[in-house]
């Protein structure tokens, strides 16, 4: 369920950022809301799609993305006893 969740996300804002930048780039105007939400929900659709059609393919994609964005602060490690400098 939370691969799923993150293919929603990766692909509507995917789309959707892909769609703003064309439309301020190519129209020379700012994109709607009504746009933005039009091409996220396009996205999220069509990544779900390849997510049934390539499952290893879209985890491994997945997987990646996620280990590249920092998601926990757990690594912080405490020194205790003498300093040694």
């Amino acid at each position: 369920m939370n691969q799923y969740l993150i293919g929603i996300i990766f692909g509507g804002l995917l789309i959707s950022s892909l769609g703003a930048l064309s439309t301020y780039n190519l129209e020379e105007k700012k994109p709607t809301i009504k746009s933005l939400i039009r091409d996220f929900i396009i996205g999220s659709i069509l990544f779900v799609l390849v997510m049934q059609l390539l499952p290893e393919s879209s985890t491994s994609l997945i997987n990646t993305i996620t280990s590249v964005i920092p998601t926990s602060i757990d690594d912080i490690e405490i020194h205790v006893g003498v300093p040694t400098f």
